[in-house]
């Protein structure tokens, strides 16, 4: 087998998983001047509202709706119209075990966190919490009218899947190595 092979051989692998540790990291990461911004707005009727998600203990990377594991989890929501900044909200955070959670009741049996009615005028209302299991999650936040009317809006995240997290890499390395013994071994010597 040449040299020239095997340096080639080497290379192509460390540009694989190079390649793969530095875009796992982004690719579930939301950076405010990438187009996965707009996967991280919600909006509360007219009125929008931006979310930034941070894993804190676990790197520096901002991320929209999955985490690759549980652990503590800041959720920032931007008020974006100056209008939610003078009304009272509410915040819910409830385990989604078996699908999306709409009704009231449902919502009481698997909240994980409850912020009461405050009034938040400087915009950002920040959520710390510790998730200590993998699974769907949603935030849910309510606006009260003066006039009475409630309005709720969802914003759901997944947590957990470190294997689905580092998939393609791992499929990647066994692609290559395939590659490798079948260029090595593959082959007939006379």
């Amino acid at each position: 087998m040449p040299k020239r092979f095997w340096a080639y051989a080497l290379f192509l692998v460390w540009q694989i998983f190079y390649s793969f540790s530095i875009s796992q990291a982004y690719a579930f990461s939301m950076d405010k001047s990438s187009s996965l911004r707009e996967q991280c707005e919600i909006s509360l009727g007219p009125d929008p509202i931006s979310i930034v998600t941070y894993m804190p203990d676990q790197s520096r990377d901002r991320f929209c709706d999955e985490f690759p594991f549980p652990g503590k989890i800041l959720l920032t929501f931007d008020l974006i119209s100056t209008r939610l900044r003078d009304l009272p909200i509410d915040i819910r955070l409830v385990h989604e075990p078996n699908g999306s959670l709409e009704n009231e009741i449902d919502l009481g049996q698997h909240t994980v966190s409850f912020i009461e009615q405050k009034i938040y005028p400087n915009g950002a209302i920040v959520i710390a919490n510790n998730f200590s299991e993998s699974g769907n999650y949603a935030a849910f936040l309510t606006v009260h009218e003066p006039s009475g009317v409630t309005r709720t809006t969802r914003f759901g995240f997944r947590i957990g899947g470190k294997l689905l997290y580092y998939t393609p890499a791992i499929l990647a390395a066994i692609f290559l190595f395939g590659l490798v013994y079948a260029y090595c071994f593959g082959r007939k010597r006379v």
